[in-house]
């Protein structure tokens, strides 16, 4: 959020200019990305910026698909996130992976990446819990963002 208005290019969403103004919601923006950092283990503001923002639909919606339209982080969901993913045996390392190529991962309720390991198990025969497993998610992690209830 440091100054996200203001850095934003032109060639940026309308709704990345559009940043949280409300102090409680500038406050879970930073809270969330303080978490991105530690995980992708570096300082770099923007960076965690550009990863919360893709998560919570700030950015282009090709992953949301309007679903989820300039959302202020939740950082129950995130830390919920992040402790599905380290229960299927993806490790810290890992997970600052995963977040790089899907920030979206973040913002996906329990039940989503659940359903999403079930179906990677049973279509791909792989066991979470598993180096294989945790190689797949990470070369691969839209999987874990599949919406796979149809």
């Amino acid at each position: 959020l440091r100054s996200r208005a203001s850095s934003s290019s032109s060639s940026s969403s309308s709704a990345a200019a559009s940043a949280p103004t409300a102090p409680e919601d500038i406050a879970a923006w930073r809270a969330a990305t303080d978490v991105v950092k530690d995980i992708l283990g570096d300082d770099d503001d923007e960076r965690a910026d550009t990863v919360v923002a893709k998560a919570f639909g700030w950015r282009a919606q090709g992953y949301w698909r309007n679903q989820k339209v300039c959302e202020v982080p939740n950082m129950e969901r995130i830390e919920a996130s992040l402790a599905y993913l380290a229960s299927v045996g993806v490790t810290r390392e890992n997970i600052g992976a995963i977040v790089s190529k899907q920030p979206e991962i973040f913002a996906c309720d329990v039940e989503q990446l659940e359903a999403a390991t079930t179906h990677i198990e049973k279509n791909f025969f792989m066991k979470r819990n598993t180096s294989g497993f945790v190689k797949f998610v990470v070369r691969v992690p839209m999987a874990l963002g599949c919406n796979v209830d149809c």
